[in-house]
């Protein structure tokens, strides 16, 4: 029983949500015809970091390292989780003007990760449109719902690894 839920095995499971996440994001983006705005790219670089810093953790025997790895993937899930949150806020309080609540304007243009990888991170969608819902909820509350998901099983993984005494 203990094996199977060791940190390596937490770590990679966190992995794969990250990857049923994107998934979804970009079934929503290309095949749905959903644009994503700036707060939706944000919450994506929050999901790529996480599960980076995962992947890392569960790469790394050294319950050290993959505690550190691990402390990082749980920080990056919670400041996803902080911009799903602002932005499904946002949806129930719509501002008077700006749509994301600041300008992001710097964000098409400059932002480097729209230049390296623009099917992923070219955000120019409006943030309080509602075009799609399911069960009722709207994709930034979804994302919210993954992310605490995810920091959750991030943080059971974390402890896990510094439990596990058989690597130092």
């Amino acid at each position: 029983m203990h094996e199977l839920f060791s940190a390596r095995r937490l770590y990679v499971l966190a992995v794969l949500l990250v990857v049923v996440a994107m998934a979804s994001a970009l079934y929503l983006q290309y095949a749905v015809g959903l644009a994503p705005c700036p707060l939706c790219v944000i919450q994506r670089m929050g999901y790529v970091a996480a599960a980076i810093f995962a992947l890392l953790a569960a790469l790394f025997g050294r319950r050290t390292l993959r505690a550190l790895f691990g402390a990082l993937a749980v920080i990056s899930a919670v400041a996803g989780g902080g911009v799903a949150a602002w932005h499904a806020w946002l949806l129930a309080h719509p501002p008077a003007s700006l749509g994301c609540g600041r300008p992001f304007e710097w964000f098409s243009d400059d932002f480097p990760l729209v230049t390296w990888l623009p099917k992923l991170f070219r955000g120019d969608g409006d943030c309080l449109a509602v075009d799609w819902t399911f069960f009722g909820l709207a994709v930034p509350h979804l994302s919210a719902l993954t992310f605490l998901a995810l920091a959750a099983l991030l943080v059971c993984a974390t402890a896990v690894a510094l439990r596990d005494r058989s690597r130092i």
